[in-house]
């Protein structure tokens, strides 16, 4: 009896529920949802291109395999564009000097053109005499001149004597071979040698005068070869010496003398004057 009691109590402790009428192991079906219809997705076709070394396909747009690293395309590579310069004050200041320096030169070149070598001789001239100046160019004395032969009554030291009425006749026939040698007191710096030529037209044209002649000096191992126009004028020649104590002229060739009138020409050669230019070496 007790044990029937107790189980009576014991039930009461759970409220009866009812199975559904599902079998057991089963689950209601679930409710299904109507899903819509998704498009399929088209792949687009991409332009490939083979790879010359592997034979890998790859995109036409690769320029190297994706495989081998091989180039696919043989056309040139971009070159990238080269940098700017930019310009510095300083040389747009060089630019524009440089511009007005070529804009002088064309006029002067223009002028010159019109005007038949004028300019361009004046422009010369004085670039000289500025030169000249900077140095203090000054006219240099010789202290003696010795002559390999001379006529008498017409000695060497004639041609130093800054008289260009007095001239020197070597004694030779025909002048050439003859030589002058000058020597100075202290050693001297020559820029520039003037010869002059007989001045009176008479006797120039009847003497030989100086064709070809070589200059030498103590200071340069060097010959210096010059050709002198056949005229009354001063021609100068540059030399540019540094320490000359002594500098010697030989003649080459000679302009033969010539008849005026009735007046035979001679066969000897007269130089009226020789002067120098430049400095002292102090």
């Amino acid at each position: 009896m007790s044990n029937d009691r107790e189980h009576e109590g014991f039930e009461d402790l759970f409220e009866p529920f009812e199975l559904d009428d599902y079998p057991t192991g089963q689950e209601p079906a679930a409710e299904r949802i109507p899903l819509e219809p998704v498009a399929p997705v088209i792949q687009e076709s991409v332009p490939t291109v083979r790879c010359p070394s592997c034979g890998a396909l790859n995109p036409a747009h690769n320029r190297h395999c994706e495989d081998c690293g091989a180039r696919l395309s043989q056309s040139p590579l971009p070159v990238a564009p080269p940098p700017m310069i930019r310009s510095t004050p300083g040389g747009r200041a060089l630019g524009i000097l440089l511009g007005v320096v070529a804009i002088v030169a064309l006029i002067a070149l223009f002028i010159n053109i019109f005007r038949g070598g004028e300019t361009a001789a004046t422009t010369t001239v004085a670039v000289t005499a500025t030169s000249a100046a900077n140095v203090e160019q000054t006219e240099l004395r010789p202290a003696s001149v010795e002559a390999s032969s001379s006529l008498p009554g017409f000695e060497a030291d004639q041609i130093i004597d800054g008289d260009p009425a007095t001239y020197w006749n070597d004694d030779s026939s025909r002048g050439v071979g003859s030589i002058l040698t000058f020597t100075f007191a202290q050693p001297v710096a020559i820029s520039e040698m003037e010869l002059q030529n007989i001045v009176e037209d008479g006797p120039f044209r009847r003497n030989y005068r100086i064709k070809d002649f070589q200059v030498t000096v103590d200071d340069l191992a060097i010959e210096l070869p010059y050709t002198m126009p056949d005229n009354n004028e001063p021609f100068r020649v540059q030399l540019k010496t540094l320490e000359t104590r002594r500098l010697t002229i030989t003649v080459l060739d000679a302009y033969p003398g010539e008849p005026v009138g009735d007046q035979p020409s001679f066969i000897e050669l007269a130089l009226a004057e020789v002067r120098f230019f430049g400095s002292v070496n102090r």
